[in-house]
């Protein structure tokens, strides 16, 4: 039978291979495993051209083309050339104002000629932009009560300037009819050319229209272009 110290020994021992084992287990996982050393790769630096700091991207310009309508009224200073004549009826040139009148003076027929300050007299002036061409009629009747259609449009001009600088004016008498369809306003003969404008006038923030340029072969013109164009200035 085992001795006292002997079983006391044994237990001593037993305590301390626990303890050991313990310790072992204890540094193997807690102590993490050294990393692989990291690489470093240089690569060479990508040819792309970044902007700098202070530029911003650059957007579409945008399109600030507008056309300048104006309401024509008589200047308050009246020229001085006078002719003697009367008007009958109202403007065909521009039908929708109540002041806008066709006249005659001699042989010759004016359109549009509108109504001043003085009841016997109108201001006539065809080209807005021509200096010196406006004229006073005295009249030797008075003005008819205004006829204005029933059904007005605002997409209307007396005369227009394309934003090309091509000045036109509107047909008063018989419109001539170009490929089939009637020309409302026409320009002066240039260089054997003319332009004409098809159809109604497209309002907007930009007025367009369609315009034809006709070329002069023989006695007939014949259309050289078509195309859409927009209008600079408009007066009405």
């Amino acid at each position: 039978m085992p001795s006292v110290w002997t079983i006391i020994i044994t237990v001593v021992a037993i305590i301390v291979i626990i303890a050991l084992a313990f310790l072992y287990y204890y540094f193997i996982t807690a102590i993490p495993a050294s990393a692989p050393p990291v690489t470093t790769v240089n690569r060479p630096q990508e040819n792309v051209q970044k902007p700098a700091a202070s530029e911003t991207p650059k957007t579409p310009e945008a399109n600030s083309f507008s056309t300048e309508v104006i309401n024509f009224v008589p200047p308050e200073s009246l020229p001085s050339e006078i002719k003697t004549g009367s008007c009958s009826v109202n403007s065909f040139a521009q039908p929708y104002r109540q002041d806008a009148w066709r006249c005659t003076a001699g042989s010759s027929t004016y359109d549009p000629c509108f109504s001043t300050v003085l009841s016997d007299v109108v201001y006539c002036k065809m080209n807005p932009l021509e200096q010196g061409s406006d004229f006073l009629i005295k009249l030797t009747k008075t003005l008819p009560a205004p006829l204005i259609p029933k059904n007005t449009n605002n997409n209307w001009a007396w005369f227009l300037v394309l934003e090309d600088g091509t000045q036109l004016s509107p047909y008063t008498g018989t419109r001539p009819m170009i490929d089939g369809e009637p020309a409302f306003y026409g320009s002066k003969i240039s260089n054997g050319e003319r332009s004409v404008i098809i159809g109604d006038l497209i309002k907007g923030q930009a007025w367009s229209a369609q315009r034809k340029i006709l070329m002069l072969e023989g006695k007939k013109w014949v259309t050289k272009l078509t195309e859409t164009v927009r209008i600079k200035v408009v007066w009405q």
